[in-house]
């Protein structure tokens, strides 16, 4: 009896992976342009800066350290910003307004019979507080004006800010390359940064026939293991 539940376990999972095709994860993080890339899939983060507040006329983007001011960078990536002073440090005070910045990240393409579904999640941190859209789709929007709910006493009192690490799940994802773009709000002033890191799953889509013949093959394994018990 116990050789046949091993059986079925291994066929079990076998037969479930091949149901289910390939999978391949694609990492996001934030680093900077200035800086290394620390292991991620997707491109240093750059500044746009002719959609920002501060109009720098350059792309270029630097690594800024958290301090005791922000929540920890997460996992491998950085805080980023248009300026080196906008972090714990605080030599440059960015004004309030919209600091955009955007990454690439590339999947297979659909023709090439990889994937066809696809998802990702993104965990974030930014001060004061930001939005998120992919290929020019809002995917998270930002903590909102100040208010009496909302006081941005360090920044945003409520997520997506930069106390708390925020975390969405996100679709509409393309074959080829995406583009991420992170709106960066200053709404009270002070300290400048974003931080993130996710991930992008794509995978194959059962076919019906594959889990037709997944099914055959459970009924053919449960009729094995009936052979395999002892009589009453």
């Amino acid at each position: 009896m116990f050789k046949s539940c091993r059986l079925f376990a291994i066929l079990a999972l076998s037969m479930g992976a091949a149901a289910n095709g390939n999978a391949t994860t694609i990492s996001l993080g934030s680093y900077a342009t200035t800086a290394t890339n620390p292991g991620f899939d997707n491109s240093a983060t750059t500044y746009i800066p002719g959609s920002s507040t501060v109009d720098t006329g350059s792309t270029s983007t630097y690594d800024i350290s958290a301090g005791s001011v922000w929540h920890a960078a997460l996992g491998a990536s950085s805080y980023v910003s248009f300026d080196a002073g906008t972090g714990a440090d605080l030599t440059y005070i960015a004004p309030n307004g919209d600091y955009v910045y955007s990454t690439t990240f590339s999947t297979p393409s659909k023709s090439s019979g990889d994937w066809d579904e696809a998802s990702g999640t993104l965990t974030v941190l930014a001060d004061d507080t930001l939005s998120v859209y992919l290929n020019g789709n809002l995917i998270l929007a930002s903590a909102g004006p100040m208010g009496s709910d909302n006081e941005y006493s360090h920044c945003s009192d409520v997520g997506p800010g930069c106390l708390t690490p925020f975390t969405f799940n996100f679709d509409g994802i393309l074959d080829g390359v995406n583009v991420l773009t992170f709106d960066v709000q200053q709404v009270n002033g002070m300290n400048e940064g974003l931080d993130y890191t996710g991930s992008v799953t794509t995978s194959l889509a059962p076919e019906p026939s594959s889990l037709a013949l997944f099914g055959t093959g459970l009924l053919g394994i449960v009729g094995m293991m009936r052979r395999f018990q002892p009589s009453k």
